[in-house]
């Protein structure tokens, strides 16, 4: 069988077949000294910081087999690991703010909090990119389980809500984005009643997505910087919750074809619900809202 050139099933073309292997090794490498690091560390802000690692190095790798090329059907299955990792982040995070309000009693009494801050942009963006992916392939059971980890962030973030509208019974209505631009944007895309103008708005927030990640300390231009040993921190550059957005909103996006746009993903969930189709389903009776969940 003939062999498809890598360029040409690659997403992005940022990413050639050396970069991206030799960038894969490189996460798996981490993620190796990762585990070994979690066996000898006593410390429980250490603990955190290491189950925070692991569930981003995870999630990168399988960004970075979307912007190489691998067949979503072949990603979808990988997301509820993804979702175990960053469980786990937030469990041991639980206990790391546990032990702060034993030693600062005069902070107040523990609540939970999860892991995720939001106010911090990384936080903000990886936490919505894998919300997204989730909705997008009708991981039904990753979702829950994202939105129960995020409990205490619910009412404070307009995007965050309107993502989730469809899975949870108490939706809020929020005008605004805790960071703000360019997020707000996509969030006016849920409110405009008028055809054009929404699709004007979700134009205009493609635009405004990657200049706005500059402060993303992990991969904000790192196809432009290549490790002397041949990888880089470019897993690829992809709004995720915009796809989230288009599909929740069944927009007419037949003739944006943006960077930053993974469209693939929209064709992929418009098929599945199509077909009353899930990756993972609960049995849990839900609030059908729009176009997403039934």
């Amino acid at each position: 069988m003939e062999t498809i050139p890598f360029h040409q099933h690659s997403r992005q073309q940022f990413l050639n077949e050396e970069l991206y292997k030799k960038t894969r090794a490189n996460q798996l490498a981490a993620i190796s000294v990762e585990l070994d690091n979690i066996k000898i560390t006593n410390s429980i802000q250490s603990k955190a910081s290491n189950y925070h690692f692991l569930y981003l190095e995870t999630f990168w790798i399988w960004m970075l087999d979307y912007t190489a090329g691998v067949s979503i059907d072949e990603l979808a299955p990988r997301i509820s690991e993804i979702v175990n990792a960053f469980e786990a982040w937030n469990e041991v995070d639980q206990l790391y703010q546990q032990e702060g309000a034993l030693k600062f009693p005069e902070y107040g009494q523990y609540e939970y909090t999860g892991a995720p801050n939001f106010p911090i942009l990384a936080d903000y963006v990886d936490t919505l990119q894998l919300l997204s992916i989730a909705i997008l392939i009708r991981d039904r059971k990753s979702v829950r389980r994202i939105i129960h980890i995020l409990r205490s962030h619910r009412g404070h973030d307009g995007l965050f809500e309107q993502l989730i509208a469809g899975y949870i019974e108490d939706e809020m209505d929020l005008d605004a984005c805790v960071l703000g631009k360019p997020f707000d944007t996509l969030l006016q895309t849920f409110y405009e009643q008028d055809d054009k103008a929404t699709l004007s708005l979700f134009k205009k927030y493609l635009e405004q997505w990657y200049p706005a990640m500059k402060d993303h300390p992990r991969w904000y231009d790192k196809h432009l910087n290549i490790h002397k040993d041949g990888y880089a921190g470019y897993y690829g550059y992809w709004a995720f919750e915009a796809a989230a957005a288009a599909f929740i909103l069944d927009l007419d996006d037949s003739k944006i074809d943006h960077l930053v746009y993974p469209k693939d993903l929209v064709i992929y969930a418009r098929k599945l619900w199509k077909e009353d189709r899930y990756t993972s389903r609960e049995t849990d009776t839900v609030r059908s809202v729009g176009h997403v969940e039934g």
